[in-house]
């Protein structure tokens, strides 16, 4: 549907669409979901440009770095919407109801208990998984970073790639693929997207491995959208998650865990 509203997963159909348009519809959200990453690249570059890069430390690297997070995946999300003639009544962030809070709690719980299983999984055959680029800085003497990016997982990190990959990518896809389908290609393509923040220090194993717990947690947060029509609660979702493991890996740096 032209407008995007998204539906429950019962009265999903797959639209008559061609191979072209479908290949046409993949393309267009992979390349959008890139320009991500470009946009967010491209807002660090010039806020280090503008404040120089030794009035830059950790902590405001991170800082900028999360800004820059936000101010990228709007960009996209406003550019995208811009070209294809969509007004603001295409964002689909609502202030949830009785029901979407509950979708917000069992929602967090479920990834939670998603990333212990598939970590459970992995060791026992033995692969490691990757670590973030930021859980590096963190055990490389600066954990206090972690506390600084628990606020802004709700505020910046969780809305900012909801909105691009979610409400943006997903979406747009509704109108070629199944729903279904749809959720399955954009969590795809939200996976690919933490390749650089995953790869830097890994084996290539533990990246795959990792990339493949990303898209699982992509599909719970696109099944949850879909099923909501709100992406407000997908966005709490995803910031509380990554709140809550940030809180654990300071814990843990820290000795406190």
């Amino acid at each position: 549907m032209e407008d995007g509203t998204a539906t429950g997963v019962g009265g999903d159909s797959p639209p008559r669409a061609s191979l072209g348009q479908m290949v046409r519809a993949v393309s267009i959200g992979t390349v959008v979901g890139l320009s991500g990453l470009a946009a967010i690249s491209l807002w660090a570059t010039a806020f280090i440009l503008v404040l120089g890069p030794n009035a830059i430390g950790p902590m405001e690297e991170l800082a900028l770095s999360t800004l820059s997070l936000g101010l990228g995946t709007g960009t996209v999300a406003a550019l995208f919407m811009a070209g294809r003639g969509y007004g603001l009544s295409y964002l689909d962030f609502k202030l949830p109801d009785v029901s979407g809070f509950v979708y917000v709690v069992v929602g967090t719980i479920a990834l939670l208990t998603l990333q212990i299983v598939a970590g459970i999984v992995m060791t026992q055959f033995g692969i490691s998984t990757a670590e973030h680029s930021i859980q590096q800085q963190a055990s490389q003497g600066n954990p206090e970073i972690l506390l600084l990016l628990i606020p802004a997982a709700w505020l910046i990190i969780g809305p900012g790639e909801e909105l691009l990959y979610r409400n943006i990518i997903q979406k747009s896809l509704y109108n070629t693929f199944s729903k279904r389908n749809a959720v399955v290609i954009a969590s795809v393509i939200f996976a690919l997207a933490h390749i650089p923040a995953y790869a830097m220090g890994s084996t290539l194993m533990g990246t795959a491995a990792t990339l493949v717990i990303i898209f699982l947690l992509a599909l719970l947060l696109g099944t949850i959208y879909l099923k909501t029509g709100n992406v407000t609660v997908p966005a709490l979702i995803h910031g509380s998650y990554d709140a809550v493991l940030f809180g654990l890996m300071y814990l843990q740096i820290t000795g406190q865990l």
